[in-house]
């Protein structure tokens, strides 16, 4: 089904695209693009359908409230698992060779297969661990 694609959609979208490393809320999405005249509730409704369509994630952490949603349509996310620091909320795009090895070690130990798509590994980055 085709999407219509109205000038906030796409504006949300390269805005996405621009910080595919993190993972952000409606609030700061919004917050960030107020100057371009899209609201919260317009943030929202095209957030959803974007998350449709594929294009970003939609997660909550754990002891959060807010979802944080992530592009996840650049090349370099495709067929990748993430990692996300819970501190400062950087996104990390694993490696072809680590991501098949995890996904096999897990599969060898346990015989469960991971789903790539919807997986994303919350923990601490080296930079907020150093700090």
């Amino acid at each position: 089904m085709a999407a219509y694609w109205t000038k906030q959609r796409k504006q949300l979208l390269e805005y996405l695209a621009e910080h595919r490393d993190q993972q952000l809320t409606a609030q700061k999405i919004a917050q960030d693009l107020k100057r371009e005249k899209i609201s919260l509730s317009a943030v929202y409704r095209n957030l959803a359908v974007l998350e449709e369509q594929g294009y970003l994630k939609r997660s909550v952490r754990e002891g959060a409230r807010e979802s944080y949603y992530q592009y996840l349509a650049a090349e370099e996310c495709k067929d990748q698992l993430h990692l996300s620091c819970l501190v400062c909320g950087k996104s990390i795009h694993l490696g072809i060779a680590e991501t098949k090895q995890l996904i096999q070690n897990i599969m060898d130990t346990t015989g469960f297969q991971l789903e790539k798509t919807e997986t994303i590994f919350y923990g601490t980055c080296k930079a907020c661990r150093q700090q």
